[in-house]
């Protein structure tokens, strides 16, 4: 029995268990105002229906209201605990005198079954007590995860270095799976992949690569870092005298007068050339031979090639030691 004091209240209930009052006056007090209620009630043929605990609608304790007496000397006459009761999450204290837990809540309208949870602090209804009831929830959902595709490059001297051409276009893949998640009082708790399977097959995306034409192994003869042989190269060209000087000290600031350089990841040979633009300049000549570099160089100078553009460093440090070259 949960104590409210609510309107239907019958002349038995106002003795609990038909124990005698232990207090004289709170027992004529509760009784006058129960044949008070009930009078009309009875006259006018009225019902009034049964409010549900479970509708959290909270009624005034009458004994309280009427007689300003405390919940501690209504407990102690009809041997009530006070207990929380916490249903999807809302909380409520109530005064009973049941002590198991399930006629408790069949009192408060709540239906346990599979889909509710019970806890309590005790494992019978006590002073203190704490019960919450866990409303379960099942969904099973179908979810899409992407799997990515693999790039497959395929090296080529047909397209300039450092570029790609897609031959095949990649195209994701689909894992399908179905997971079951479980909810208490709308809060997701668990989650349990009950199948998985791969609904489409990733593609491959497939892409050319330009790569240099040539490389230091077509070269007939290799020097590696020898400014004397470079620089009797230059001396030996029909070049001027600003050129001779110009052509020496940016080759060695370069490369170190080395004409296989190969360690840059983006510029090569004796002036450290970009093989993507080499490549559309000279194509037909090796990037990696340093006649043809002395030769292109010089070539790209007289042709009014900012040189602040093309050698920037070097550059800068030649025109620092000899001054501005005069094209």
């Amino acid at each position: 029995m949960v104590l409210n004091c609510q309107i239907q209240l019958d002349f038995k209930s106002c003795y609990t268990n038909k124990q005698p009052m232990k207090n004289h006056r709170l027992g004529i007090s509760i009784l006058t105002t129960c044949l008070l209620l009930s009078i009309p009630l009875i006259g006018l043929g009225v019902f009034v229906p049964y409010i549900n605990a479970y509708e959290e609608i909270d009624t005034p304790n009458i004994g309280e209201i009427i007689f300003d007496f405390d919940s501690q000397e209504i407990e102690n006459v009809y041997d009530l605990n006070l207990v929380t009761v916490i249903i999807n999450g809302n909380s409520r204290k109530l005064l009973t005198n049941r002590t198991d837990i399930s006629r408790l809540l069949d009192d408060l309208g709540v239906v346990v079954n599979n889909h509710r949870k019970i806890i309590s602090t005790t494992e019978n209804v006590q002073n203190g007590t704490v019960i919450r009831v866990i409303t379960m929830g099942t969904v099973i959902e179908e979810e899409n995860v992407e799997i990515p595709f693999r790039t497959n490059e395929i090296e080529t001297k047909d397209i300039a270095y450092g570029d790609t051409e897609i031959v095949q276009t990649g195209v994701l893949g689909v894992r399908t799976k179905q997971i079951k998640r479980t909810y208490e009082d709308g809060v997701l708790v668990s989650e349990e992949i009950l199948s998985e399977e791969i609904s489409r097959e990733p593609i491959d995306q497939i892409l050319k690569v330009g790569v240099l034409k040539y490389s230091p192994d077509d070269l007939d003869v290799k020097y590696g870092y020898n400014c004397t042989h470079w620089y009797s190269v230059v001396d030996e060209s029909n070049y001027t005298d600003q050129e001779k000087q110009w052509l020496k000290f940016v080759m060695e600031c370069e490369s170190g007068c080395n004409a296989e350089s190969d360690k840059n990841s983006t510029y090569k040979g004796l002036f450290q050339w970009n093989p993507k633009y080499w490549d559309i300049f000279f194509p037909d000549d090796n990037i990696y031979d340093g006649y043809a570099q002395i030769k292109n160089t010089i070539w790209k100078v007289r042709k009014g090639a900012n040189l602040y553009v093309y050698w920037p460093n070097c550059h800068r440090k030649y025109v620092a030691e000899y001054g501005e070259f005069i094209q």
